[in-house]
């Protein structure tokens, strides 16, 4: 596989016209976040959901969502070591986030491409963007296996089917056959590159072991979150609930049709909880209430991504990071603060 150091040096941060399209992003869809004429019904919802929760336990599980976001980056860190692509922690958190912030406002999950495409910015090197989707399809595979797993815990209590888990083994199986006859398909450059990333970590039990100890470590982290949300709404048997909600959001999520899903995630959950004898409208108010805090997570981390990545020298982007993490820090305490104390 090229060296993707060699050839073209990576981009650390925005060029002036890219900088300014992605703040102006930013302000625009913080925006329309902000806009009760078009988002208002999801703000409304989520405000409802949140206002008579326990706000310690809240915050609790606001840390769970913001460490899970931690352990993804270390993920995707640790697959493209695997496939000889360096990246700092600064530098694939901002991209990460960016790529997040977007999944949270667009439909068909735009921000993964988002993430590729910022990624293969970062490596270099030729066929870049061949390489960075082939450790994406290693990082996607490490996610089903997570999921697999939750799904095998969440059927055991019978609210949840247990076909999906099959159909994620044999998406992650396919995956492991292409990569290992990679070496057939070299007059397919591009075909041949792509599974590249994966063939790189399928030979490196140690990436992938630190492939999937990261995204188990992300998992648990989500786990934890979500259990501490349930408790703070008051969820009956909150452990139990939280395996559910996060079975049926991440299962919804593998058909992201509507902006951040919304919608089709709470509703998954409704149905996953109705069979535990939690009623729709609590079982609702459960679901907005986990993807209100992971969306002000992701916004969090995607306006310091973008400040940082526009910041043109590494002293500036240091203290840029700096600046945007303490005043993201400050703005997600504000808004969890109003959130809880809504209507209460």
């Amino acid at each position: 596989m090229t060296d993707p150091a060699a050839t073209t040096p990576p981009s650390t941060h925005l060029s002036g016209r890219n900088a300014a399209i992605s703040v102006g992003t930013v302000v625009v869809l913080l925006a329309v976040a902000a806009s009760p004429p078009l988002l208002g019904g999801r703000v409304s919802a989520a405000l409802d959901a949140l206002g008579g929760a326990d706000q310690h336990w809240l915050a609790v599980g606001a840390v769970g969502f913001a460490l899970s976001f931690l352990f993804t980056v270390a993920a995707w860190r640790a697959a493209f070591a695997a496939a000889g692509a360096y990246i700092s922690p600064r530098q694939a958190a901002a991209r990460l986030g960016i790529g997040s912030m977007v999944n949270s406002f667009a439909p068909a999950k735009l921000g993964d491409a988002v993430k590729i495409a910022l990624f293969a910015k970062a490596i270099g090197g030729p066929g870049r963007l061949w390489t960075t989707g082939g450790a994406y399809a290693g990082l996607a595979a490490a996610r089903s296996l997570a999921l697999a797993g939750l799904l095998v815990a969440a059927s055991a209590t019978g609210a949840m089917p247990l076909w999906p888990v099959f159909a994620l083994c044999g998406a992650v199986g396919a995956l492991a056959l292409a990569a290992g006859f990679s070496g057939r398909l070299r007059r397919h450059a591009r075909v041949a590159q792509l599974l590249a990333a994966l063939r790189a970590l399928e030979r490196s039990p140690r990436g992938i072991a630190t492939v999937l100890a990261w995204t188990g470590a992300m998992m648990l982290a989500r786990i934890s979150g979500t259990v501490a949300v349930a408790i703070a709404l008051g969820l009956p048997h909150p452990a139990l609930a939280a395996l559910l909600i996060l079975a049926a959001l991440d299962l919804a999520a593998v058909f992201p049709l509507t902006p951040g899903n919304i919608g089709i995630g709470s509703g998954a959950v409704a149905v996953a909880l109705a069979s535990r004898g939690i009623g729709v409208s609590q079982a609702l108010g459960a679901g907005i209430a986990i993807q209100a805090l992971e969306t002000l997570v992701s916004i969090s981390a995607g306006s310091a991504g973008v400040l940082y990545l526009a910041a043109p020298g590494a002293a500036v982007r240091r203290w840029t990071l700096r600046v945007a993490t303490v005043g993201a820090t400050a703005a997600f305490a504000t808004v969890l603060g109003l959130v809880v104390l809504n209507l209460t």
